[in-house]
């Protein structure tokens, strides 16, 4: 885990904004931090509330010297008005526990009980729920509760891909920060920096096929991985003539191969879903800029970028959720590649 701001790759521009709210005492009680996975908002955030915390240095700096009493706490994770929840590893969703205490504590334990006591060894507390959006129907009601009724000495900052998984009464009563993907030389530098690899030609390769994303560069490194994606790019590539059945078991084959377990092929199928939606969203962000090269763009023309992309990206993140409710595989792919061939068979529009 990151430790000072120096080792933060990319994001100045949120930190400054952060800056100048503290020096101008305009900081909100609650933030929804929103962007792409694998870039860094969990140690944003993780170094934003350490800054918070030094007692050496200035509100005009944001920044923590390592070595006073609350930044060696925080290092040592013991710091009392600290609070971070995770998703564990394995779960679907974050156990209410975590924010409203067990059935036999409701109330007077968890997340939600620790912010509204008064701060212990600084002048607030500050709570971070990562992968904020698997928080359960119980669980988002027991955090709405406390964000329509803060505590004057709390902030609590969650952190998800899209904003949109939030209920929207949640959104609603947290100032939404946005981040943006890793520039490829970041990627690359941080690859070799962690000693993920050692070769900088393949840092820079899998840094070019990373989308800004640490999570997906390291999920790259894996040479099977690899393979799986350049497969399936190759079939997408010929969406027109799309077989879905087939494409199916060939990719499902594929995942087989290179999982050892029922569980890590379900978050291989995983990558594989987020592959599929990175290939329909560059097509997307060539189509804004008015690339028409691509040879699917040149076919559908608008209905690419529009009418037929939105709705291929549901079906993505419909497809997720399957895969993350245990729903076999192989089945979830040959529904999701038949929607896709459906929707494909509607016929193009002309772009004008």
């Amino acid at each position: 885990m990151l430790q000072s701001w120096s080792q933060l790759r990319s994001h100045a521009e949120q930190r400054e904004l952060f800056r100048r709210s503290i020096v101008r005492g305009r900081m909100s009680h609650a933030y929804v931090f929103c962007g792409p996975s694998g870039i860094g908002k969990r140690q944003f955030a993780r170094l934003l509330a350490k800054s918070l915390f030094c007692r050496e240095c200035s509100n005009q700096q944001l920044d923590a010297c390592g070595q006073c009493r609350a930044c060696r706490g925080f290092e040592a994770n013991s710091w009392p008005d600290f609070i971070e929840i995770l998703r564990p590893a394995g779960k679907s969703q974050i156990p209410i526990e975590l924010l409203v205490g067990s059935s036999e504590k409701r109330g007077r334990e968890g997340m939600c009980y620790e912010l509204a006591m008064a701060p212990q060894a600084s002048d607030r507390r500050i709570a971070i729920i990562d992968d904020a959006q698997f928080m359960g129907p119980e669980g988002a009601n027991a955090l709405l509760k406390t964000l329509e009724e803060p505590p004057s000495n709390a902030l609590m900052i969650l952190i998800v891909n899209n904003p949109d998984s939030l209920l929207p009464t949640i959104r609603s009563r947290c100032q939404i920060i946005r981040f943006f993907p890793l520039a490829e030389t970041d990627v690359a530098d941080i690859l070799l920096r962690e000693e993920w690899t050692d070769n900088a030609a393949d840092a820079a390769t899998i840094a070019g096929m990373a989308d800004g994303s640490l999570m997906t560069a390291q999920q790259l490194l894996n040479p099977e991985l690899r393979k799986l994606r350049d497969a399936l790019h190759e079939q997408l590539s010929r969406l027109e003539k799309m077989q879905p059945l087939q494409i199916a078991k060939q990719l499902s084959d594929q995942l087989s191969e290179i999982s050892e377990n029922g569980d890590e092929e379900r978050r291989n199928a995983q990558w594989l879903l987020h592959f599929v939606a990175d290939f329909l969203q560059v097509r997307a962000k060539q189509l804004a800029q008015g690339d028409l090269s691509d040879p699917l763009i040149q076919k559908y023309g608008v209905r690419l970028g529009m009418d037929l992309l939105i709705p291929l990206l549901d079906r993505v993140i419909l497809a997720t959720r399957q895969i993350e409710g245990n729903s076999p595989v192989r089945l979830v792919l040959e529904a999701l590649f038949d929607d896709f061939a459906r929707q494909l068979r509607l016929g193009p529009v002309t772009t004008r």
